[in-house]
């Protein structure tokens, strides 16, 4: 594999990391919005729907790590 190569994928290594990092901060924000919302109510329902979106794409984003590491 040419360094060329090697360099797109270590940036696009980089940029999931840092996608990640966000995810992760707005899962964090969500659960601290869940606690203080009252149980049924549709605010609620929409953000564990956002929590759900941001569990898979965190799990998505976990899996393209793991194939870029494994193609360098």
């Amino acid at each position: 594999m040419a360094e060329r190569d090697r360099s797109r994928i270590r940036r696009a290594i980089r940029a999931l990391l840092a996608q990640r990092s966000i995810l992760l901060e707005r899962l964090e924000e969500i659960n601290e919005n869940l606690r203080r919302l009252p149980k049924p109510s549709r605010a609620r329902r929409e953000l564990l729907a956002a929590r759900v979106s941001i569990r898979e794409a965190l799990r998505l984003n976990r899996i393209a790590i793991r194939l870029l590491r494994s193609v360098l």
